[in-house]
């Protein structure tokens, strides 16, 4: 029987909640949405350590699993466990696009966030402008972060990139259907 240890990671709106979500479905494992945990939090050094514990207690507490999330500051928990690494490297404008009308779907009702935290609500102001310009500069300044760490992941860590929604359907063809 294949084991699936399986960190989905990317920028925000280039569609890891949902593959998870997909993956999840398909072979019947449990899924970790780590933006449930985070925005729920104060972001103090006490939630960061809660927010990392849980994480290692989802990993030991079921064989097979998915974790969907970035947080760099903790992906050295939980890399170690992880045979497979998703990696979405999608073009910025499709994942800022993605943001805004997930954003304005959400806003108008038309849409429920099942992989965030329930009390976490977008604010179209200033906050959220800053959100989006980390999603406009995640390529110039989470990818080089992002490239050192998954040089440190263990030889049979299998890493794919997707890019676009054709090597979406390719992996799931492959990996799940």
């Amino acid at each position: 029987m294949t084991s699936y240890k399986i960190l989905i990671i990317g920028c925000s709106g280039s569609g890891k909640s949902t593959l998870a979500r997909e993956m999840a479905k398909y072979l019947n494992i449990p899924v970790l949405h780590l933006d449930r945990i985070f925005h729920a939090t104060n972001f103090d050094q006490e939630d960061k350590q809660t927010f990392q514990q849980i994480q290692l207690d989802f990993i030991n507490e079921n064989d097979n699993f998915i974790i969907d999330g970035d947080y760099l500051g903790t992906m050295d928990c939980r890399m170690p466990y992880a045979n497979f690494i998703i990696w979405f490297r999608i073009p910025r404008r499709v994942s800022i696009c993605r943001v805004i009308l997930r954003s304005i779907k959400v806003k108008l009702g038309l849409e429920k966030r099942t992989d965030i935290a329930e009390e976490f609500r977008d604010k179209f102001g200033r906050e959220y402008f800053e959100f989006l310009k980390y999603v406009w500069n995640f390529k110039k300044v989470k990818t080089p972060m992002m490239e050192a760490i998954l040089e440190k992941r263990s030889a049979d860590c299998k890493l794919v990139v997707i890019k676009n929604k054709k090597d979406k359907e390719k992996l799931l063809n492959e990996l799940v259907r």
